[in-house]
Order: structure tokens, then sequence, then C-alpha cells
């Protein structure tokens, strides 16, 4: 048993209705405002314990969430990209008066959980205002932290992997508010802060997320039948986390006095309770190896600490009464076992070994993942249009195969692709889910959508929001993700992939809806890919994740005073900030293009430039150019578990135009004067053996 602290997640705000405040000068900002308000609102409702809707409702309304931290998960999920881009947009110009009166007049308010205020008001919470919308965000990421470990509490008795990981997801949440969110806050100059708001506690909640989620690779560990020596480390290293922890709490003191006892006494608790186990468990290794003195020594120094550390809260001292007993129990088994057997001499205390501390770097409790299954085939159409093989799940992405790209004028702009002249949508294979990054024509390709849906009047499709108007006449089964929402695609053949969205540029007015970038993981979890067509991506959203691929443009196409593409530098950034090993480099300016707007665009930097400087940031990145008639099959090392169990997964990145030109000239040189075999078939089983000879 561990010790929990459910505090952090007991917050309570007062109402904020931001199209009261902020003046709107036209509907599409009111309408931004409103629809922030309202995702506002409905986290409000919750925490705030206000709602009148019965339980049943909110699981109908979250898509059959069960859990109550899940359900307010996803509303703060909805709400914090929103909100995200208003405090940008605010920052920018934060030295207007009015707009310092303007969210002045928000009156942000939010109570504490781990002041000691809130325990001895009788009143009800106390509450905090601090006029910056920082403060708003860092709030809402708190309890989004919070919820998180709530969370990994709920289903810690079921699923292993899954707590670990949503404890260190926790811990990372933490770790981005210490560090970019919450020290904007301190030259604020106000009287009092909560505790939550202060980058000092921030950190220290980051450093409990950690140690739980090392606790439950313990139990992992423990079910794997670990005994003695490294189960003593595990918990030396829970307890060196908690004591990273408390030497900051200080600090915490020095931003804000009023912090809770019952916060320093559950990490000063913890620690010791984790200590003792790691001097129990030091003592049977101990005592397998034959040093039975040491043992006993080891066994009675952990106990007489363990007893000055006993915790105030009634629930974790049965929990440290446990823990004792059992070390006890252990000890006077040793010693009867030392005085008629052994006899063994008990070593001073300067003399006793002591537990060494080991930290996982990684997720402990992974399952076994296999390299077959997790494979990346990556097929590129030109311009901004892939098709991705995920272990079998094929996604076509923003697709032109129908007519140019001509956004309806084609005396401003006319492209036709380069190599891909004589594709037709019927040489696609069956496909499992479309998927739109943006909701311009060059993603969301009217003239090519329209004769899918017609092909495939049941698709899957995953979009934009901002492509709603377009793609609601077209297709039945669409859903729309905002940043950070997620969805699952399944293929027929049971494939399945995780799709993510995060934030992509806004093509319009500062307060309209950012397009999407996706990540999209495999169905083992063992490889992520990244996507966003124009390069541009939030710093602050996107640097808490990971991608093993990622597919960006690296060519900035430029018009006179404005990026429509970005790259270069960016997306050197871009792959150094989510840990890349693979860069796909898109060509998606590379069109025969005609009209007056093509003589206005012009590109900057190389393919050869960027992987300059990608090799000063990332060294160990490796660029994989799908280039017409050129294929590559790369090997990517997978999740290594042990010597034994190495496995490869393989990247295949290859221009569908080579492999389509090929088979074509294959089939032009098959004589067709047999009438008894007719050339479609002779192609057919001359492809077919290709494949049989390949893999």
């Amino acid at each position: 048993m561990v010790l929990h602290l459910g505090d952090p997640a007991k917050l309570k705000t007062k109402k904020i209705v931001f199209e009261d405040i902020y003046p709107a000068r036209d509907s599409g900002t009111l309408e931004q405002l409103k629809e922030l308000s309202s995702k506002r609102r409905a986290i409000e409702e919750s925490i705030n314990e206000s709602s009148f809707i019965t339980e049943a409702i909110a699981r109908e309304m979250s898509g059959g969430l069960t859990s109550q931290s899940e359900q307010d998960l996803q509303k703060l999920e909805q709400y914090l990209p929103l909100l995200e881009n208003l405090v940008y947009h605010v920052s920018l110009v934060s030295d207007n008066p009015r707009m310092v009166r303007w969210t002045s007049d928000l009156k942000i308010r939010w109570s504490s959980a781990l002041s000691s205020s809130s325990f001895f008001n009788l009143t009800g919470p106390k509450f905090f205002e601090i006029d910056n919308l920082r403060y708003e965000l860092g709030m809402a990421l708190f309890l989004y932290g919070a919820l998180l470990r709530e969370w990994a509490l709920e289903v810690l008795s079921a699923d292993l992997v899954k707590s670990a990981a949503l404890f260190r997801k926790a811990a990372g949440v933490y770790h981005h508010l210490a560090h970019e969110v919450l020290p904007c806050l301190q030259s604020e100059l106000v009287l009092e802060r909560p505790p939550e708001a202060t980058s000092s506690v921030a950190s220290v909640m980051s450093l409990i997320c950690l140690a739980e989620a090392q606790a439950v690779t313990i139990k992992k560990a423990e079910e794997k039948g670990n005994t003695g020596g490294l189960l003593a480390k595990l918990h030396c290293g829970v307890a060196q986390l908690l004591d990273e922890a408390f030497v900051i709490l200080p600090s915490a003191t020095t931003e804000c006095k009023d912090i809770s006892a019952r916060f320093v006494d559950f990490i000063s608790s913890s620690k010791a309770l984790h200590e003792l186990k790691s001097y129990k468990f030091l003592a049977e290794g101990l005592k397998i190896a034959g040093q039975v003195g040491a043992a006993i020594g080891v066994l009675r120094y952990g106990l007489t600490n363990a007893q000055k550390k006993t915790p105030g809260e009634e629930s974790w001292r049965l929990v440290f009464k446990q823990e004792i007993d059992e070390v006890t129990a252990l000890l006077r088994k040793y010693e009867h076992e030392n005085d008629f057997v052994w006899r063994e001499k008990i070593p001073d205390h300067d003399e006793l070994p002591i537990p060494e501390a080991v930290i996982s770097e990684e997720n402990m409790v992974g399952s076994s993942v296999s390299g077959a299954d997790d494979v990346f085939k990556l097929t590129y159409l030109e311009g901004n249009s892939w098709l991705w093989d995920v272990g079998g799940l094929k996604i076509l992405v923003d697709p032109i195969l129908v007519g140019n790209l001509d956004f309806g004028i084609p005396w401003l702009y006319d492209a036709a692709k380069k190599f891909l002249k004589n594709f037709q949508l019927s040489d696609l294979p069956e496909v499992d889910c479309l998927l739109i990054t943006q909701s311009l024509d060059d993603h969301c390709h009217l003239k090519t959508l329209k004769p899918l849906s017609q092909k495939f009047p049941n698709l899957r499709v995953i979009a934009t929001p901002n492509a709603k108007t377009l793609l609601d006449p077209l297709f039945r089964n669409v859903t729309y993700l905002e940043p950070g929402q997620s969805s699952e695609i399944e293929a027929s053949n049971g494939s399945q992939a995780k799709v993510r969205a995060t934030p992509g540029p806004v093509l319009g007015p500062p307060w309209q809806r950012p397009e999407n970038g996706y990540l999209v993981t495999s169905s083992q979890g063992q490889l992520t890919l990244y996507h966003e067509p124009h390069c541009v991506y939030n710093k602050t959203l996107l640097e808490k994740e990971q991608a093993d691929i990622v597919i960006t443009p690296v060519t900035k196409q430029l018009l006179p005073f404005f990026t429509l593409v970005s790259g270069q530098e960016d997306a050197v950034q871009l792959a150094k900030m989510l840990c890349a090993k693979f860069i796909v480099p898109m060509r998606n300016g590379d069109l025969d293009s005609k009209g007056l707007l093509t003589s206005l665009i012009q590109s900057e930097g190389t393919i050869a430039s960027f992987k300059e400087l990608l090799s000063r940031e990332l060294p160990d990145a490796e660029v994989l150019e799908p280039t017409p008639a050129q294929g590559k099959r790369t090997p990517c090392p997978a999740h290594e578990k042990d010597e034994k169990e190495n496995s490869t997964t393989l990247i295949n990145v290859e221009s569908y135009s080579s492999v389509f030109e090929k088979l074509e000239a294959l089939k032009s040189l098959i004589p067709t004067h047999d009438q008894e075999r007719k050339a479609d078939q002779l192609f057919q089983e001359t492809t077919d053996y290709i494949v049989l000879l390949k893999t």
C-alpha cells in the first residue's frame, strides 16, 4: 500500500464570462469568446459541484466515459487550447491600458487546496485573485495534472501500465507549469497567491508524480517475482525523489507562506514509508546472501527511523503501522534464527550497508512489443497528400487526386502534380480512414473528396472542425477533433491506431480556431508519428510530446510580408523538441504551377541546408527523402526490453509514383499475343511474385 493525497484536485473557481468583459467587434470574435466561456462553464459546474446534470447524462455527453476524473479531463482538454490561444493574443497587447483593465475586470479567482487557510475557513474556501490570464492558465493546468493523478489511482488496480503512464504525464504537466507558465506570474505584485500558482510547488508536484509512477513500477516488479536488491533500490529511488521535493519546499514557503501542514506531512510520511520498505528489501537480500547479522542491523535501523516519523493522518498511520508490523515480524524472525543458528555479530550503525537508489528513466511496466506489428509505411502522393500504412491500417491524408489545385480561382493559382499525372482514385487501395488537417482546398480538396465519398460512402473521417461545412454533406462518419482531443481507428483486419489532434496554424483572424496537426500512435504504442503540413506549431502544448517520426516541410514558402509555409530552423526545433529519430521532408511546394500568385511565391532554404542545421542540433536523427522514383526502407530501433528480446521496427518511406510507374512499365513489357493468358493476368502474377520475393 502507498499513501495518497487527493487534495490537489479539490480546487474551486468563480464564474467567468469572457464575452461580457472583452468587447467583440464582429460576430466571429463573439462566437469564439462564447465558446471559451461555455467550455469553462462546464469545468466550473463540475469542480464547484453546481451542475444539475445526472451521472447518466454526463456519461452520455462525454462519449461513454464513466470516471468523473476522465470526464473532467476531457472538459479541460477542450478548454485549454482555446484559453492558450487567448493568452497568446492578449499577451501581444498586454501593455495596452484597456486590455489590462478588461483582464482585471474578469476577476479571475481560484481557491487553493494546498493552503492552510483552506482547512480552517468556516465560511467556505478562500479565493485568490490575480489579474493575469496566465494565472487562469496555470490553475487550469494544475487542475489537469491533479486529475491525471486521480485517474492514475483509479486504474491502478486494473492496469499498472496505464497508471504509471498517467502519473508520468502528470509529472510532465507540472514540470511544464513550473518552467514555462508560472515564472511569468512572479512579477505580478499581489498580496497573496495560492501555493498552486508558484513554480516551486509545481516542481514539488512533478517530483511527487514521478515518485508515484516509480511506486507503480515497483508493483509490476513485484508481480514479476523480483525480490531483495532490486526492490530495495527502487523504493530508495522513490524516497530520493520525495527527498528532492522536500528540499524544494522551503522555496515554496518563501513564495507562499500559507502551505498546509498536511501537504508537508504527506511528503515526509511517504518518504519515510518508502525508506522503510527499502531497508526491508535490502535486509531480505542480505539474508539470502548469508549476511544475517547485517540484515538484522539494517532492519533495526530502518525501524528506529520510521518510528520517529509517524504521520498525522489516520489513514496514513494505518498504512504506516501495517508496514512497521511487517518489518518488526521479519526482524523477530531473523533475530530468532540468528540466536539459535547463525550467531552472527550485528554490525555497528556506521558499518551497515545502505540502500542504493535507482530511478526508472522509462516506463518499466510496458508490455512486450513485437516489431512486426509496429510498422509505418509512408507513401508520398505529392503536394500535401499521403497514404500511411500503420501496421496494416491505411490512412489517406489530405488527398488531391482528381484535377488540379486551384482554390476555385485558376487565373490566380493553378497547380498540377509533376509525377502522378495518371494516378486515379481507382488506383487507391481500400482505405480505413481519411485524415484532414486543414479546411482550405490544398488539404480539403473537394474535387477529390466528392468522388472519394461516392467510392467509400462509409469511410471513417477525422478532421479539423473548421472543415465541418465542407465534409458533412459528403461523409456520414466524421469525427471532428479539437486540439488535445483524440480518437481511435480500427481497420477491418483488427489493426488499430490512435490519432490525437494538435494545434496548427491560424488561417484567418487571430480569434479563429487553429487548424490541426496530428500525432498518430501505432497499436502497440511503440511508434508515434507527428504531422503538420505548414511547420506551424504551438510550442507550449507540443513540447511535452514525443514523436519518433516527424513529417514536416523543411523549405520555406514565402509571399511578400507573409510566410505561407515555414521550415528550416523551425523544422529543426520541431524535430528537436519531439526528440525525433526520423524526419521526412515534405515537398508540398514542388508542383507544376501557373497563375499570378506563382510568380510571387519564393522558396527559402533547401533540404541540404536543413540537414546541415539538423546535424548541429540533433545529430543522431535521420532525414528520409521520399523522392519520386526512389524508395527507402529504413530500420528503426524498437523499444528494447532486454538483449534477448530486441526487435526491429521498419519505416518504409516511398513515393507512390515510383511504384506506380515501375509497375506500369513492367506491364507494358508483357506480350499480349498470348490469347490464353491476358496481359492483366500476367501482370498480376508477376507483381505477386515480386512481393513474394521481397517478403
